[in-house]
């Protein structure tokens, strides 16, 4: 994600909660000096970056309060309950999803997210390959799976990718691309 990007969403997700800077950073565990650097756009750490993205799941926040909410006001933290109550989303089988799920699965979505850029990277390498020993065929094709995994990359970060079946079907995905890519690439050695 770029810098601009994440100061943006950074903004858009405390405000979403009605948190200010150092009411977020409290209730994240992250330093006040840092979220203020952020959104900035100084670019986050690896984990202060997949918190902030958790924190846009309601279950997170529920579970942020629950450890961390004496840090905050009782009328900030009454209406951040509010917010965060209202927006609980449940697993499969109707129960409230953990803290520890949603941040497994923003990790997942991270890995999926860097495994999809450099497969795209690896495949714009063979088409320009390919193109350059005149096979316009596997060019095509190249060039449609570049395609197909550069429209995949927003859903792999979005809210309805945030699910371990969704998840699973994206790894597929690329799993594919992958295995297809290295099959051309053994026949091409």
């Amino acid at each position: 994600m770029r810098e601009h990007d994440m100061s943006q969403q950074i903004k858009e997700i405390r405000k979403h909660y009605g948190l200010s800077q150092q009411a977020f950073a409290r209730l994240l565990g992250i330093g006040e000096a840092s979220i203020t650097r952020y959104e900035k756009g100084i670019a986050p750490t690896k984990a202060n970056a997949n918190l902030i993205r958790a924190a846009m799941i309601p279950e997170f926040m529920a579970g942020c309060l629950e450890r961390d909410g004496d840090a905050l006001t009782p009328k900030q933290r009454a209406s951040v309950e509010k917010i965060v109550y209202a927006e609980v989303t449940f697993d499969e089988g109707g129960d409230v999803m953990d803290t520890t799920e949603i941040y497994e699965i923003t990790l997942q979505q991270e890995v999926l997210n860097e495994s999809a850029w450099d497969i795209m990277a690896q495949i714009s390498r063979a088409r320009a390959d390919a193109k350059l020993k005149g096979n316009d065929e596997l060019t095509i094709i190249y060039d449609d799976i570049e395609q197909q995994i550069a429209r995949l990359v927003p859903e792999i970060l979005s809210d309805s990718a945030a699910n371990q079946h969704a998840i699973d079907e994206i790894r597929g995905q690329l799993k594919g691309f992958q295995q297809f890519l290295s099959t051309q690439l053994a026949k091409a050695a």
